[in-house]
């Protein structure tokens, strides 16, 4: 039995994404220096099917890259739905408006470019969905302030947090140990109920507890 067959059962055993997030991908791989960012197949139709099955009105996304993964996500939004995505860059700005824009979901999305930390508390919003996948020494910070945004009973999701499994490191950088005090954090606190997925990089699935 080999791993990777194994993974091409699931892959071919799931839902396809439509033509856009295909098209999507593909520019992604061709026009950007850092395509293994994008969400892709497996990740893409897991964040679509948590936020069908949560039905939220308000997502948040921390790190929009070429806006994949806001579609994906924004696949599950009710009717008046929104959701509010952030970029530090706008250098694939061009991606999202060539391709990213021929989706019937892009009228649902609202894009925001700059520093997430300053931007988030200007944007007024109680989230009920919040995908967290942008600079990892700052996962810390960023969880301070969903604490405070996200209504009891939301779902946190955050990309990459076993870091290409340096969190197993005796000696850490600092954004693995980072990493790794966000996952203790998630663990230990009240605040929330949480489940670590070995799918890619690591996905973490964390519920706001309503008590």
């Amino acid at each position: 039995m080999n791993q990777r067959d194994l993974e091409l059962y699931c892959e071919s055993h799931t839902h396809q994404p439509d033509a856009v997030l295909n098209e999507l991908e593909r520019q992604t791989y061709l026009q950007t220096i850092a395509p293994q960012m994008v969400s892709g197949k497996m990740q893409g139709r897991l964040l679509s099917l948590i936020s069908k099955l949560s039905k939220p009105k308000y997502i948040l996304e921390i790190g929009t890259f070429t806006s994949y993964s806001a579609l994906c996500l924004a696949e599950g939004l009710i009717p008046n739905g929104e959701l509010h995505t952030i970029e530090i860059t706008e250098d694939y700005r061009h991606i999202v408006t060539s391709f990213a824009s021929r989706s019937s979901y892009f009228s649902k999305i609202h894009y925001h470019y700059g520093d997430a930390l300053k931007l988030i508390p200007n944007l007024n919003y109680s989230w009920d969905l919040v995908f967290l996948d942008a600079a990892k020494n700052k996962y810390l910070e960023f969880l301070d302030i969903l604490e405070e945004t996200l209504k009891p009973g939301a779902i946190l999701i955050a990309d990459n947090v076993l870091w290409y499994g340096k969190v197993l490191d005796s000696e850490k950088d600092e954004e693995t140990n980072t990493l790794d005090l966000f996952n203790k954090r998630l663990r230990q606190s009240p605040l929330w109920e949480t489940q670590i997925l070995a799918l890619r990089d690591g996905l973490s699935i964390s519920i706001k507890q309503t008590g």
